[in-house]
Parts: C-alpha cells; sequence; structure tokens
C-alpha cells in the first residue's frame, strides 16, 4: 500500500468515526431530554400572608431539621403515578393570585427553610445567620410531608414543631394540616392539594404570639 492509499483510508475511516461519534452523541442527548421530561417532579407553591411591620425590628436565629420517621415524600399509592421520583421539589413563591415566581429546586428541609424565611421576613422579623447571647432561638423540626393517592383522591399531610428558646426558657407548639383533592387527570390536583396544605400549615405559625409569650414569661 502506498502513502497515498495509506491517507486517504485513515481519513475515511477518521470521518466515519466523527460521524458516529456525533450520531451517539446526538442519540444519547435526545434519550437523557426525555429521561428528564418524563420524569414526575412535584411543585409547590407557597402563599405567603401579607406583609406585617408588628415585629419590625425584632432579631431572631433560626434552622430546620428533619425529624420525620421516613424520607419517602411519596406514600404507596401516589408511588403509582410518581414513577421514578427523584426527590427534589420545586418552590413556587405566590405574593399575589395567579402572581407565582419560582424559587428553585430543594430538598424538604431546604423547602421548609425557605417557606418559613420569607415567612418570618413578611412579619417584619430580622434574621440573624448566627445565634447571639441573648437573641431568642427558633427550630423548626419537621414531622411530616408526604403525598398518596390511598383511592381516587390525592391527599396531603403535612406536620411540624416549632421551638422558641430565649434564656433558657422553652416555649414548644406543634401543627400539622391535611388536605384531599379528588384525581382528575394527570398531576395537577397533586400540586394543588400539596401547595395549598403547605402554605396553610407553614402560616399556622404565630411567631408574634410566641415570642410575646416567651419574652413576657
Amino acid at each position: 500500500m502506498n502513502i497515498v492509499h495509506y491517507l486517504n483510508d485513515y481519513a475515511g475511516d477518521t470521518m466515519k468515526s466523527l460521524r458516529f461519534s456525533s450520531k451517539f452523541s446526538a442519540l444519547l442527548f435526545i434519550g437523557l431530554f426525555i429521561a428528564c421530561a418524563t420524569l414526575p417532579k412535584l411543585d409547590v407553591i407557597y402563599k405567603t400572608l401579607p406583609k406585617s411591620a408588628g415585629l419590625e425590628g425584632k432579631a431572631l436565629h433560626f434552622n430546620v431539621v428533619d425529624e420525620r420517621p421516613t424520607r419517602d415524600i411519596i406514600g404507596p399509592g401516589a408511588k403509582r403515578v410518581f414513577k421514578n421520583f427523584a426527590g427534589n421539589i420545586t418552590l413556587i413563591v405566590e405574593k399575589a393570585p395567579h402572581q407565582g415566581s419560582i424559587v428553585g429546586l430543594y430538598g424538604v428541609r431546604e423547602l421548609f427553610e425557605q417557606a418559613f424565611r420569607r415567612y418570618l421576613q413578611n412579619r417584619g422579623v430580622r434574621l440573624s445567620p448566627q445565634s447571639k447571647k441573648g437573641m431568642p432561638q427558633l427550630e423548626i423540626a419537621i414531622h411530616d410531608f408526604t403525598l398518596d393517592l390511598p383511592g381516587s383522591s390525592w391527599t396531603a399531610r403535612v406536620a411540624y414543631g416549632a421551638e422558641f428558646s430565649h434564656n433558657g426558657r422553652v416555649l414548644i407548639r406543634s401543627y400539622q394540616g391535611e388536605g384531599e383533592k379528588l384525581r382528575i387527570s394527570g398531576l395537577t390536583q397533586a400540586h394543588q392539594v400539596m401547595s395549598e396544605t403547605f402554605s396553610d400549615t407553614i402560616n399556622q405559625l404565630d411567631v408574634g404570639e410566641m415570642l410575646s409569650a416567651l419574652l413576657n414569661r
């Protein structure tokens, strides 16, 4: 084989390899796109309360811990619909009717943290990134966050505990909410019932009443 034939053959093989690589990359991209597009996701809309200046300037340090006995978000019945659910939740904050903005994709602990941060700031509370001597502390302990489909209706459960502490004094409250919505089609009612239950339960917390009770003991 002379050098010219060798170079021609090498160039032909290289072009075939490049064409195969390009086709493979395109097929891989399409496959990943389809896989991602078909994975179910859970959208949670948190409806904030109207802003209030009642606690304007009050400093508070807070943190969130996940104390759920199981990390499953989707119950046995809902798993038939939420196949291959990755566990991430899209948080959408709605400050006015039909005026929502996507905040991000979170796990359960981060979802609660983001929602409570907005709740507290809307009450006028100034959040401190660090715990300081003489500053009230708030710890939110998540006890339940579950979506299920036991029959023909979606059900949602949300529960948490709130522990306020200040100079050795402690005040604890528990909150829970449940919701149910008939499944009509797809996942629309699943998003709705979890969003409504989550918002209602988060907003049950009366931070003003708890701070007043704690500081005036």
